[in-house]
């Protein structure tokens, strides 16, 4: 699946060339036309004032035997310094991640940073398909502080940081600009983790990502995976971000977030976060999982989360939902030609606004939808195709529906979609304060329910342009309904039969 040559000129063209800086606008412009079939970045992209550093000449061995924890530490420290640079990492496998702990202090084990850099213009870090693979026998969750033993909180919830035991992250960034991470791979090596008890609401909700990056302006991740991390492969925030202030552009292009134990990709505050052919799967299907070990969390957390795009992306077997969007002050986000894979839970969770989902593949079923009379801010599906298909050998979510909707508001959209449900009902919508609409859709029905059943919900619904087709053995004597209440029956409504009708009825249903 391949960028659309114009949506790459959407990266920023709309925004203020004062707001985004030169650097990133030319980036913007240029991959309208020169990255449509494959974006690369070239070295030349951003101006780079500082040194240009070798990790291997501070000391680095990348054996995959020696830690290499000083050498990234002192590279970190002179870019400081110098207000930016380049980081070069040759070939290897570089071990990172320290701990210590200094007699009668807590908490018993303190990490040790590893690259971490702030309020820095121009930053490059350049892999060359490198390897940075987490130490082994690090301690990772609730630990006695006076023991260093594992501890196991009573019940959960539990946040005394005396107790936390952290690995850190691996690239932390904050309060910079003009950055580019590029061809290098992050193991977060979550199965040789010492784990200690549960700390936070669930799991274990202490540091330990891939790439975390805080109050960052114009950033762009390239040919990253990143992956097995104790918490998320990326983080991406901007604390007390609100709706005036200008934006904070991040793209990350073929990136690979996967088997990490609570998100691919926490998103937690920002405005321009792009996202193009990356994946984001099997999340909390490493050594453990914390919730809500999802492919992507958007929560804004004291910020404000807007202006995403993903296209061509994928969300697929993830311990938790494939997308949620539940909490804080996001949403407003579209997905282009994603796909979306619940095994063990929703496909997409979509509870906040301005979500909008364009050409989409939805395996699983999906939850919830936001309603609101500006229309603009309402979920909408187009053109999806929704379908509860197994997930080769691992199955597939299927809940009361493949599309479970039982929200409040109206305008919740679902135009020129395929709903195809082999063992489960089409929809359920189940609320009548507020008309939903399902325009110009194709709804196939094959499940084998007993004889009688319902296979279709309808309330406070607008429907129009439909077909109503099943797909059973000629032999087949069982009778379905679609059940309809208050519901809104436009022209172009079909229900093909003979199993399954419309209140008795087959064939064009009367407006």
């Amino acid at each position: 699946m391949e960028p659309h040559p114009k949506r790459w000129g959407e990266l920023l063209r709309g925004l203020p060339r004062r707001a985004c800086g030169r650097w990133l606008w030319s980036l913007a412009i240029s991959l309208g036309t020169v990255y449509a079939a494959e974006p690369t970045l070239t070295a030349t992209e951003i101006r780079v004032t500082g040194p240009t550093l070798n990790v291997k000449d501070l000391g680095a061995r990348g054996d995959g035997e020696h830690n290499d924890t000083a050498a990234f530490r002192a590279a970190a420290e002179q870019i400081q310094r110098a207000g930016g640079g380049r980081l070069v990492i040759p070939p290897g496998v570089y071990l990172v991640g320290e701990q210590s702990h200094e007699e009668s202090k807590v908490p018993y084990y303190k990490p040790g940073k590893i690259f971490s850099v702030c309020d820095v213009d121009g930053l490059v870090i350049e892999g060359q398909r490198a390897i940075l693979r987490l130490a082994p026998g690090l301690r990772y969750g609730s630990f006695d502080p006076r023991t260093g033993k594992p501890f196991h909180p009573p019940r959960g919830g539990f946040t005394d940081p005396t107790y936390a035991a952290s690995v850190g992250s691996m690239i932390q960034i904050h309060r910079c600009r003009n950055v580019v991470i590029r061809n290098l791979e992050l193991d977060g090596n979550n199965g040789s983790l010492v784990l200690g008890g549960y700390f936070g609401d669930t799991g274990r909700q202490l540091r330990a990502i891939g790439i975390e990056l805080y109050n960052n302006r114009n950033v762009v991740i390239e040919q990253v995976h990143t992956h097995h991390h104790g918490l998320d492969g990326i983080l991406i925030g901007w604390h007390e971000l609100k709706e005036n202030d200008p934006p904070t552009p991040h793209v990350l292009i073929r990136v690979i977030s996967e088997y990490n134990s609570r998100q691919g990709l926490s998103w937690v505050g920002g405005r321009g976060l792009r996202a193009y052919r990356c994946k984001f799967n099997h999340t909390g299907r490493g050594a453990f999982r914390s919730a809500p070990s999802a492919g992507l969390d958007i929560e804004a957390e004291d910020s404000i989360c807007r202006d995403g795009y993903f296209e061509g992306c994928e969300f697929v077997n993830n311990a938790g939902c494939a997308m949620i969007a539940d909490s804080g002050d996001g949403g407003y986000t579209r997905f282009v030609q994603c796909t979306f894979w619940g095994v063990s839970t929703w496909s997409t969770w979509a509870a906040k606004p301005g979500l909008v989902f364009e050409d989409c593949r939805i395996y699983g079923s999906a939850v919830h939808g936001y309603g609101c009379t500006n229309a603009e801010l309402a979920t909408r599906y187009l053109r999806c195709h929704f379908e509860d298909k197994d997930y080769g050998t691992q199955g597939v979510y299927r809940s009361a529906a493949l599309i479970e909707c039982a929200s409040r508001g109206d305008h919740i959209t679902y135009d020129g979609c395929t709903v195809i449900a082999h063992r489960t009902r089409s929809f359920w919508f189940d609320r009548v304060d507020g008309q939903k609409f399902v325009r110009n859709c194709r709804v196939v029905h094959r499940d084998r329910a007993p004889d009688g059943a319902f296979l279709a919900l309808f309330r406070g619904v607008y429907v129009e342009h439909t077909r109503f087709e099943e797909d059973y053995p000629p032999e087949w004597t069982a009778h379905y309904r679609i059940e309809a209440q208050q519901v809104t029956v436009g022209p172009g409504v079909w229900v093909s039969g003979p199993c399954v009708h419309w209140g008795g009825r087959t064939g064009w249903i009367r407006p």
